[in-house]
């Protein structure tokens, strides 16, 4: 739960402040001003309402259950809604983000050791353990959300040098209920926290805003309102504030969820009534005309060309289909196995360290992976028959087989070019060495040449000299 500050002056000030953002040179797709109306003229009535269910922390095989049990509903074009899950990289198990990811939910970056106001290092080292151990490509993992929601501007600026399309840190009452915009001009939320200054100019990156819930008092709450009164009082506060959405300016709608808040724990109270009342409410929208829910990723695709609600099924973004091979790889789609809380498989890897445990598809590293070392050498040589290919930057993970070493697309329906920006994991925190993505290396196989991940096969090579 997080109680929002208020300042009674905080309609002017975002009013004011969004005048200084000129619609006429600030035009979709790359740039859009603050507005409490939806892009491009649209009429509210005629736009999606858009809700979002976005998770926070680690993922563990029973936080994933109660992620799932909240994301049991459908689209109107009969998909199953997806939601957005920002991952901190303590006790998370790898193979669960690959299979998230792989189900086609957003995996976004919510930095290495979960700290407040974090460094840039905090945010590389978490994109880089996703990437190598969770399988995702760089170029998937576009969001950030600064952990407790403490953010300066120094680390929105980190979020644009490191490449990332959006962050969603910051928070909507009702006065300042706008539809996620690019911060060319800058930060139009959370003025109270100093923040909304003329120089922070980050063109082309998204902020979607968390849209806050006002209790029976009006009090703004944000995070786990479930936590903030009776599963009877909550249901009441969320429809309120639902339709406030639904009926005025539709405005994207969010649930913002810790699982761990929601999820039974020996010793801990019963959070069964409470996590009854959130899965009843989000089945409650389920049936209202032009609700979808979405990840954040998905709203702003749909931001950058909004279509009215009629059209957003014919949209590809929207779609749920899943990839269709002869064979069972390790891609996040294989069979997994969970028994009391265990996750295994026959195709997984099983890392064991003193405080990290985790399973992967690809390497284990030979020693547990911390904040200024998140890739250390791997466990095993490239020439060793078990060694696991990293996902290359010319192929999408769905589609790729580590352990052959192969890339089984073969159509341009799948294919896929990284171009995001990277930094090598050897070179700190210095935002000096972030450059674009060059940690490729040809390697043969059946579906052609493919780029092999430099900087993990260095790592495992510098291992062969030590042996």
């Amino acid at each position: 739960m997080r109680l929002l500050p208020f300042v009674s002056l905080l309609a002017i000030v975002t009013s004011a402040w969004a005048g200084t953002c000129d619609p006429a040179t600030c035009k979709l797709p790359t740039c859009l001003c603050p507005s409490l109306l939806p892009p491009n003229g649209l009429d509210p009535k005629d736009v999606p309402q858009f809700v979002t269910i976005t998770f926070d922390d680690s993922i563990q095989a029973e936080l994933l259950a109660t992620a799932k049990d909240l994301l049991n509903v459908k689209n109107p074009n009969g998909c199953a809604a997806k939601g957005s899950w920002y991952v901190s990289m303590m006790y998370t198990n790898f193979a669960l983000v690959q299979q998230w990811y792989a189900q086609g939910n957003e995996v976004a970056d919510h930095t290495f050791s979960h700290v407040g106001s974090p460094s840039s290092q905090e945010i590389i080292s978490a994109r880089n353990m996703l990437n190598q151990y969770g399988g995702l490509p760089m170029g998937k993992i576009k969001g950030f959300r600064a952990p407790f929601l403490n953010y300066t501007t120094d680390t929105l600026r980190d979020v644009a040098k490191l490449g990332f399309l959006y962050d969603s840190s910051a928070s909507a009452v009702v006065e300042d209920c706008y539809w996620p915009y690019t911060l060319d001009n800058g930060l139009f939320n959370d003025c109270w926290n100093n923040v909304c200054t003329p120089d922070l100019k980050l063109p082309g990156v998204w902020e979607v805003p968390m849209y806050a819930v006002q209790d029976s008092s009006g009090t703004a709450q944000l995070m786990d309102v479930y936590l903030a009164g009776s599963p009877s009082d909550v249901t009441n506060w969320s429809n309120d504030n639902f339709n406030r959405h639904y009926n005025g300016n539709r405005a994207p709608f969010g649930v913002y969820v810790h699982p761990t808040h929601l999820s039974n724990r020996p010793g801990l109270p019963d959070m069964s009534a409470k996590k009854e009342a959130v899965v009843n409410f989000i089945k409650s929208l389920e049936s209202k005309p032009d609700v979808w829910f979405v990840t954040n990723e998905q709203l702003l695709q749909w931001m950058q060309n909004p279509v009215p609600a009629s059209q957003l099924a014919s949209q590809p973004y929207m779609g749920c289909a899943l990839p269709k091979m002869d064979k069972e790889i390790c891609n996040g789609l294989e069979t997994i196995n969970i028994v009391d809380n265990i996750v295994s498989g026959n195709l997984l890897n099983t890392c064991n360290f003193n405080s990290a445990n985790f399973v992967t598809c690809f390497n284990c590293p030979s020693v547990e992976p911390t904040l200024d070392t998140p890739l250390p050498a791997c466990s095993v040589l490239p020439t060793d028959p078990s060694y696991r290919h990293p996902v290359p930057s010319n192929c999408d993970s769905l589609w790729w087989d580590p352990i052959a070493g192969q890339c089984l697309c073969t159509t341009d329906a799948c294919a896929y070019q990284d171009t995001s920006i990277s930094q090598d994991p050897t070179k700190g925190n210095s935002s000096s060495g972030i450059t674009n993505s060059q940690n490729s290396k040809d390697a043969s196989n059946q579906a052609g040449s493919v780029l092999i991940n430099a900087s993990v096969m260095i790592l495992c090579i510098t291992l062969a000299t030590l042996l």
